[in-house]
């Protein structure tokens, strides 16, 4: 039996104009089996769960997609709604009709990794997003290159294409409150504004801490006229955060609202 230890990079992030604030993006590739095409995918292999991982990140990291986190749950002796504990050593079995599948997503790392590295430089838009396609047309189902072909959709001002791109990650992740956030953001700047409350509403739901979906949130209601709305939230957003520079914009807001 072959061991993954799972080493990985930090995915990447992404500035949002519509608030300037930073979004996390969720690649955390791990070490692949392998360049070679023509190399044989283990039958099964042994895995240290990491921070953040619960079934369906672990199918994803495999297998591109969650379409086998029930399955890994059960083989493991757990349930697909109970994340197994960080450090738990898992045993991912890789069915021989998926190995391919699993191979795909190993030759797309490198184009992947070098659109995460490019996210990361100023300017590099686009060299970033030719090779989040490239990774996509080698592997389509690699929910994290398509993630973040979202992001950087976002940063280049095509908000249309990365709600595409994002809705179908949403398929895999439907109560993931960054793509939750990222689908706002875009629905901000294509002025849907009551779908943009309805995205901010279901990432709070989520993650009622999340400070960039409140700010952003606070923002809508006041696009969309509805001031007392907007100076509860600009309101709710200080008392939780009230020292930062989003603060101060925060603050700015109500002035112009005459609260």
């Amino acid at each position: 039996m072959n061991r993954w230890t799972g080493g990985h990079r930090l995915g990447a992030v992404a500035i949002l104009t519509v608030t300037l604030l930073e979004i996390a993006g969720c690649a955390r590739p791990p070490r692949g089996v392998g360049d070679d095409p023509a190399r044989t995918v283990p039958a099964s292999v042994e895995y240290t769960v990491r921070d953040g991982d619960d079934w369906r990140r672990i199918s994803e990291t495999f297998f591109g997609d969650a379409s086998e986190a029930g399955r890994l749950a059960r083989e493991n002796g757990g349930r697909v709604d109970a994340p197994p504990p960080v450090g738990r050593t898992v045993v991912v079995r890789i069915p021989e009709d998926r190995a391919e599948r699993v191979r795909a997503i190993d030759r797309a790392r490198g184009a992947y990794n070098a659109g995460v590295d490019a996210m990361q430089r100023p300017g590099e838009e686009e060299t970033a997003r030719a090779a989040f396609e490239q990774a996509l047309r080698i592997a389509p189902h690699f929910v994290d290159a398509r993630y973040d072909l979202g992001l950087v959709l976002l940063r280049m001002d095509r908000p249309k294409q990365a709600r595409e791109h994002l809705e179908q990650v949403l398929r895999q992740r439907p109560d993931d409150p960054d793509v939750h956030y990222a689908l706002g953001a875009a629905d901000f700047h294509l002025e849907a504004y009551p779908r943009a409350l309805t995205e901010l509403d279901r990432a709070l739901a989520e993650r009622p801490g999340f400070l960039r979906a409140r700010f952003t949130r606070a923002m809508v209601l006041q696009r969309m006229g509805r001031t007392e709305d907007a100076v509860r939230a600009w309101r709710d957003y200080l008392e939780r955060d009230s020292q930062s520079p989003w603060a101060e914009q925060a603050r700015q807001h109500l002035r112009e609202l005459g609260a």
